[in-house]
């Protein structure tokens, strides 16, 4: 019985530890505009991604459709931060192929809505993996690293 109380202890002591801990690192700061837009469309995205294929859902899509558009078409007005790390002479070329990529981007929006208005989810399924390799590439080229994240 001794032993069972004991367990029992450090496994309450234990688990008061683990839920005093943070479960997600505290950010750096606020975040600026450009990423709050980004997280909204990151979301609006995710949950994109997992029903394009249902034509029972194209109603609810194409709201997620609208979101991530207004999202992009805002993030599109601001300048990546990683624009600052560039050296003078090549961030206006980066900031305009950046809005270039965030047109052809919107572009793919554009086409996605009409797919899934058309009730053509096996080409909107087609066109949101294109989307997800533009964001994977985007990020790739256009977003400043996390401090934590490796290069």
């Amino acid at each position: 019985m001794i032993k069972m109380k004991r367990a029992f202890l450090c496994f309450a002591t234990a688990l008061a530890f683990a839920c005093s801990q943070p479960l997600v690192k505290a950010d750096d700061g606020p975040k600026t505009e450009i990423e709050q837009s980004m997280d909204k469309m990151s979301k609006a995205f995710r949950a994109l991604r997992k029903q394009v294929a249902d034509a029972g859902k194209n109603a609810e899509s194409l709201q997620l459709v609208a979101t991530i558009k207004s999202c992009a078409e805002e993030a599109k007005k601001h300048t990546p931060e990683l624009a600052a790390d560039k050296p003078e002479a090549d961030r206006t070329q980066f900031t305009a192929d950046y809005k270039k990529r965030m047109d052809e981007f919107i572009g793919l929006i554009d086409q996605l809505s009409d797919a899934i208005k058309a009730n053509d989810n096996a080409a909107a399924q087609n066109l949101t993996s294109k989307l997800g390799a533009m964001q994977k590439t985007g990020h790739k080229d256009f977003k400043k690293p996390d401090k934590d994240e490796k290069k």
